[in-house]
């Protein structure tokens, strides 16, 4: 059987799923063709977390397979790790005419830098493919244009939730925000500030940092000085490791909150166990029958729980699947597919593993639930 080919491409962690025409005979093409959902994904050695996307969407691949009824074939590949470009990488997929949706970018910021490619607007939308972003949670991702869609809150409903915990939960009034200098941590912080403040609350002080570069322990004696009630921390997980040790090396003890990105400190509950964070799913607290299978399978695959990013790419993969095996693979049709979901006078709300998959007009996920988690020790 010839293989397919897929061009090199993929960094952050971008997942990609694809419907190709496979060739049948080993020498020859054959009439009969299959459609083939792929994937193309590399991992980043410096992020963590990110193999967990991957995850995720193989568990959805094995499981449309082992859901169709013949005719279609479901497969995954893996694209080398060597261009972390947004734009290449988009170009990349959208020019292939074998893609017909894809799953990333993991990050609002490679997101928003990809969004024009995959919408092809150079070329009037001609060669237009589908994205749905796991966990781009940027404000200026609503309605950017009708191509890109999303199955995580927002940081706008993100932050609203965490500053009423902060407020009415830990009776925090005073909050010190140390944010990623990055479209998430400067769209986070934003969101966050401005629900703090309308409920009494006062930001201390605002402050960015820049990844690899920050001296945290200058952060942690400012922090000393400054004594506010909570920090609240949209960045990273390695970042926010860092700041924790930092602040435990000079006598600091001011509880952190981190956004949805340091979901990843449950690796590091043992060391932090006080740290809270904003999650869009937990596997300890699932309780839908769909949640618990996914847990089980992907318990049972990789021998650890799924975390949010893997429940969240799981949907999003699933939601592409199930509308290439349903309409083809057509691009447009694909699209239209996906936008139909859970909106009046089209489909019913997709049952995801992280809570219900619906689109509003401006294709953001409706009625996702938000939780602010505490480390399980």
């Amino acid at each position: 059987m010839n293989s397919i080919l897929l061009r090199p491409a993929v960094a952050a962690a971008v997942v990609t799923i694809l419907v190709a025409s496979v060739t049948v005979s080993s020498c020859s093409r054959s009439s009969a063709r299959a459609n083939t959902i792929g994937i193309a994904v590399a991992l980043d050695p410096h992020r963590a977390g990110m193999q967990s996307i991957y995850n995720g969407v193989q568990l959805a691949v094995d499981h449309l397979n082992g859901q169709r009824n013949g005719g279609t074939t479901i497969s995954m590949v893996k694209g080398a790790p060597d261009v972390s470009d947004p734009i290449r990488i988009a170009d990349t997929f959208r020019d292939d005419p074998s893609v017909i949706g894809v799953v990333g970018h993991p990050e609002s910021g490679t997101t928003l830098d990809a969004i024009g490619e995959y919408a092809d607007t150079k070329n009037g939308g001609r060669n237009a493919v589908v994205a749905i972003s796991p966990t781009g949670t940027s404000p200026a991702l609503s309605g950017a244009n009708r191509w890109l869609f999303r199955v995580c809150p927002s940081d706008l409903q993100t932050s609203r939730t965490m500053a009423r915990f902060l407020l009415d939960s830990l009776h925090a009034m005073r909050s010190s925000v140390i944010y990623r200098n990055d479209a998430y941590g400067k769209d986070w912080s934003k969101s966050f500030s401005d629900a703090y403040r309308e409920g009494k609350g006062v930001i201390l002080d605002r402050d960015p940092y820049l990844q690899g570069v920050t001296p945290w322990d200058a952060y942690a004696a400012y922090i000393k000085q400054l004594k506010p009630d909570v920090i609240l921390f949209p960045g990273s997980t390695e970042d926010a490791v860092d700041l924790l040790r930092a602040m435990r090396s000079v006598g600091v003890t001011i509880p952190l909150v981190g956004g949805d990105a340091t979901s990843g400190l449950e690796a590091n509950a043992a060391e932090f166990p006080n740290v809270r964070y904003a999650a869009f799913f937990l596997a300890r607290r699932a309780s839908t029958p769909e949640a618990l299978a996914f847990i089980a399978a992907y318990k049972a695959k990789y021998n650890e729980d799924p975390d949010q990013r893997a429940a969240l790419a799981y949907d999003a993969a699933t939601l592409i699947g199930r509308a290439a095996l349903e309409v083809g693979p057509d691009r447009a049709k694909v699209r239209d597919y996906i936008e139909s979901v859970g909106r009046s006078g089209g489909r019913a709300a997709m049952v995801g593993v992280a809570g219900p998959i619906a689109f509003d007009e401006k294709h953001d996920a409706v009625n996702k639930p938000v939780v602010v988690a505490r480390v399980a020790q």
